[in-house]
């Protein structure tokens, strides 16, 4: 019988809900007592959740969650999941079995929105399963040497045999989805790439070091690239906070202020939001004053921050301006039918390098 021996609750991309979220504000010129983040207060999961059938294969999952003014996570949301079936009603299950204090502001408890990152490791009788396979790095290796070569075709085939024969638990995962992203970058396919460097540096914890630090790296040129500069300094703290890795203060202290200089020379940020048919879809925003177009037949359309809940009228255009004062926001959006959603940021910027990149 294998038994679930770990539940790894990952550092969240917008706002990981312990008694570390309050720690700063004072820097950003917030009154501690006027703002304050939700936090886990106690875990009521048991420590091994229950037992699977022989099979390496892995789950994982990333949650978009409310913790209401009673402490209690509600309108739980996928952002994305493995395909390992359960991931997605384990992480929720998770997240209903923890209690918070909650968020505060101006003296008042206030609901809040977070990202939480989940996943389920397993363990065979003394043996961790947390490393890849020899025949999957076999097969990795022969896949690289493709992408070098240019021979796409090839490699698209092979990718879809590894991914079906070997790719089982969470280290296999984060390594197909980097190799993966490196397939669509070759090809300047922007949509693919986006989508599997966003799992890679999920999951970049299971990498090792060297590729590790590339995902991140990369992670920061291509969300400083979007206009996501609040995943570009978080890619910033993950390139501090890789172990056997080094990252000086000074590096740190020059790419901070290269962010903060590109944040203050892009006073406009445009995106586009591909919604698929009853699929969340999350964008994380950087500056407070929003205008969406082409919402008009969503069936959500929500703002999330650490310390307020703003549900939007769905129409063809909206505008709506975030508290200045408000941190890690997001905007949430599901339809029932594909849709294409522009979303324009302007205004003053509501991520900051000693909140986002700490």
């Amino acid at each position: 019988m294998i038994k679930l021996t770990k539940f790894a609750v990952l550092c969240s991309l917008i706002g990981l809900p312990t008694h570390t979220l309050a720690r700063d504000v004072n820097d950003l010129g917030i009154d501690v007592q006027a703002a304050t983040s939700a936090y886990i207060v106690k875990n009521q999961n048991p420590r091994f959740a229950g037992s699977y059938n022989g099979s390496r294969l892995e789950g994982w999952a990333l949650m978009s969650y409310v913790v209401d003014t009673q402490g209690k996570a509600k309108d739980i949301e996928v952002i994305m999941a493995s395909d390992t079936r359960g991931s997605e009603e384990n992480a929720e299950k998770y997240l209903t079995n923890l209690e918070f204090a909650p968020a505060t502001k101006e003296g008042k408890t206030v609901e809040g929105g977070y990202l939480f990152s989940f996943e389920v490791g397993k363990y065979f009788n003394g043996y961790s399963n947390d490393k890849a396979s020899r025949g999957f790095i076999n097969e990795y290796d022969e896949i690289n040497k493709m992408l070098q070569a240019k021979e796409f075709k090839k490699a698209e085939q092979a990718l879809a045999k590894l991914y079906k024969d070997h790719t089982k638990n969470t280290s296999e995962q984060a390594l197909f989805a980097w190799l993966k992203s490196q397939f669509y970058y070759y090809q300047q396919q922007w949509f693919g790439f986006d989508e599997q460097l966003s799992i890679a540096y999920l999951l970049r914890a299971k990498l090792p070091t060297d590729i590790q630090y590339l995902v991140a790296k990369s992670a920061l040129q291509w969300y400083s690239f979007k206009g996501d500069f609040n995943l570009a300094y978080n890619a910033i703290y993950a390139l501090d906070n890789i172990e056997g890795k080094e990252f000086s203060e000074e590096n740190k202290l020059a790419t901070i202020k290269q962010i903060d200089d590109l944040l203050a020379r892009t006073p406009q940020i445009n995106s586009q939001i591909n919604v698929s048919k009853d699929k969340l879809s999350y964008l994380s925003l950087s500056r407070g004053s929003i205008k969406i177009e082409g919402a008009s037949d969503v069936s959500k359309l929500q703002i999330r921050c650490a310390d307020q809940v703003i549900d939007l009228e769905a129409r063809e255009f909206v505008n709506y301006v975030i508290d200045e004062q408000s941190r890690r926001c997001g905007l949430l959006v599901k339809s029932a039918n594909p849709a294409e959603i522009k979303v324009k940021q302007t205004g003053y910027a509501i991520v900051n390098s000693k909140y986002d990149a700490s």
